[in-house]
This record gives structure tokens, C-alpha cells and sequence, in this order.
């Protein structure tokens, strides 16, 4: 009677293992294989080091020389300081006489946030830390878009050279970091959203979270949506301040605005489709234009100032 009664026990056990292994309630591989990369395989630290989707993503800034970042911006005044800047007060104005060079700033603003963190009853989606121990993610701080624009643009300067060296410096600055071995860079955030940012040695951070404009020039081994943030360029004309601040939304009459170029990469294929079925309604407006000192004048646009932080603490949250 006991022997049946055991055999019994036995076969329903079995039957419930196998069946839980079928719908995938059980993952036994993870037992008996372990990923080699352990946490590392994602961005963000295991559960129990992180904090709560509702608190702000905690981030560690390297302290890079200002050749890497505002110096170039400094060029002109001829100084030859090279100490990171680690406070809000050091970091210059962004020059109002940019240009275009302006809509592939999201690097100085992303540092500029950065650094103004920390203020008392302040919400915002990511914050700096000091202690690179308590980090959930790694921003460096390389102006790459600027870089580009600033040392041999036509690719055939001279000047192309600082450009790369710039890299090859920050490249092996990286790699002596402890905190970028842990990760292989996984956790680390550079932003690149010029085109040809990056150029030379962009193959050696495809593991790190990249801050693009588009995919338009990018193998799908460097970018990709699974792990990369896709940021709007920095419009080239002044915020729009004459909302109604008690009712905002009913004191605009456009629901969305574009102007710019409509084929761009790949035949403009999205863009020309949105062209398509956003026309006939009266409260959207989407129009060519070009990045011309006239057009730019001629535009009111309302820029999505702190963004990318939201996307870049989106992407960790959902990791």
C-alpha cells in the first residue's frame, strides 16, 4: 500500500516538473548554466543595487581634461588649462553664434545636467554621484560631435588628426578604468550623435550605450534600439515662451511642428511617410526647409530640453 502510495507521489512530481519545464515557469538552465558575463550582460547593476523606477538613475561622471570636452569650445581664448571640470560655475555658456553645430550639442547639455544636479527639491531623472561605487551607469564626458566639427571637418585636414588622437587617448584612458573592465563598457554612456562622430575607433565602444541622432551611418554590430538612446537634435532657434502658463495646451493652436530637410539618409523613407499621413489636418504643420541662416530665423520651435536624460534613465528602469 505504502509502495503504491510512493510511486504515486513519485510520477505526480515528475509530471509537474516536466509540465512547469514545458510552459517555462522553470528555467533550469540557469542553474546549471550560468551566463560568463554574470551581470554584466546589461547595463544596469542586479536588482538589489539599484534603485527604485521611481527614484533618479545615479550616475558617475569621469573627470576627462578639458580637451576632451570644453576645451574646444575654449580654443580661441588661447589657455592652456587642462583640469576637468567638476562644477556647474567652470562649465562656459553654450556660444549663441553655434550655428548648426548647435542641433549635435546634446553631449554639453547632457553635462551640463549633470553637473547642475544635486538641487534641494529638484526631481529629476538622473542625478550625479561622486563615488563611482554607488554608479548605476558611467557617462563620459567626450564632445565627440564637436570634436569632429572642430578638428578637420572635410576629413582630409590636418587638423583630422587631433580628432583622432582624441579618441585613441580616450580609448585607452577607458580601458585603465576599473569600473569600464567590470562592464566591458555596457554600463557606460558616450554621446555621438553626429554622424561622423567617433569615426576612428567607434568599433571598440559598440558595447557601451551609445547617444545617437539616427541609425543612418551605423552597423547594426555598433547601434541598435535594444541598447542604444535615440536623442532629437538640439533645434537651432530660441524656445518658445509665450505659453498661457495657467492652460499651456489650450493657448498653443499647433498640435506638431517640423521644418527640415525631408530626405536625408536612406531616401528619407520615415520622414516621407510621416509627411504622408500627417497631411490635411490643420493643426500640424511639416514642411521642407534647409539649415539656412534665413530658415533658421524664420522658425518658432519649442525644444525637449532634458530628453535624453529621460530616455537614458528610460532605458536603464527597463533593462
Amino acid at each position: 500500500m505504502y509502495g503504491k502510495a510512493i510511486i504515486s507521489l513519485a510520477f505526480v512530481t515528475l509530471l509537474l516538473i516536466t509540465f512547469s519545464l514545458l510552459i517555462g515557469t522553470v528555467d533550469i538552465r540557469s542553474y546549471f548554466f550560468p551566463s560568463p558575463d554574470g551581470a554584466h550582460n546589461f547595463p544596469c547593476k542586479p536588482t538589489g543595487t539599484q534603485s527604485s523606477p521611481s527614484a533618479p538613475l545615479k550616475v558617475y561622471m569621469y573627470d576627462l581634461p578639458r580637451r576632451f570636452n570644453i576645451g574646444m569650445m575654449e580654443r580661441k581664448k588661447g589657455g592652456g588649462d587642462d583640469t576637468p571640470v567638476t562644477t556647474a560655475e567652470e562649465l562656459p555658456r553654450w556660444p549663441v553664434n553655434a550655428g548648426v553645430r548647435r542641433q549635435h550639442s546634446v553631449e554639453y547639455w547632457l553635462m551640463a545636467s549633470l553637473l547642475g544636479s544635486g538641487g534641494e527639491g529638484e526631481e529629476r531623472d538622473a542625478v550625479r554621484v561622486l563615488d563611482p561605487e554607488n554608479a548605476e551607469a558611467f557617462f563620459v564626458p567626450f564632445f565627440s560631435s564637436l570634436s569632429f566639427n572642430t578638428h578637420g571637418r572635410n576629413m582630409t585636414d590636418p587638423e583630422t588628426e587631433k580628432d583622432r588622437q582624441l579618441q585613441v587617448d580616450l580609448i585607452s584612458f577607458l580601458r585603465k578604468s576599473k569600473y569600464w573592465q567590470r562592464s566591458g563598457g555596457r554600463d557606460h554612456v558616450i554621446p555621438m550623435t553626429h554622424p561622423n562622430a567617433f569615426r576612428f575607433l567607434r568599433q571598440l565602444v559598440n558595447a557601451s550605450i551609445l547617444i545617437v541622432a539616427d541609425f543612418g551611418r551605423y552597423p547594426k554590430s555598433l547601434s541598435t534600439l535594444s541598447k542604444d538612446v535615440v536623442s532629437p537634435y538640439v533645434h537651432n532657434v530660441d524656445s518658445f515662451k509665450d505659453d498661457d502658463l495657467l492652460d499651456p495646451f489650450e493657448s498653443r493652436k499647433t498640435l506638431l511642428f517640423f521644418r527640415g530637410n525631408t530626405v536625408r539618409k536612406d531616401k528619407g523613407k520615415v520622414r516621407a511617410k510621416l509627411e504622408k499621413i500627417l497631411a490635411g489636418y490643420d493643426d500640424i504643420r511639416y514642411e521642407r526647409s534647409s539649415p539656412t541662416a534665413e530658415a533658421i530665423q524664420a522658425e518658432t520651435l519649442h525644444p525637449l530640453a532634458g530628453f535624453s536624460m529621460l530616455l537614458l534613465a528610460t532605458v536603464f528602469r527597463s533593462s
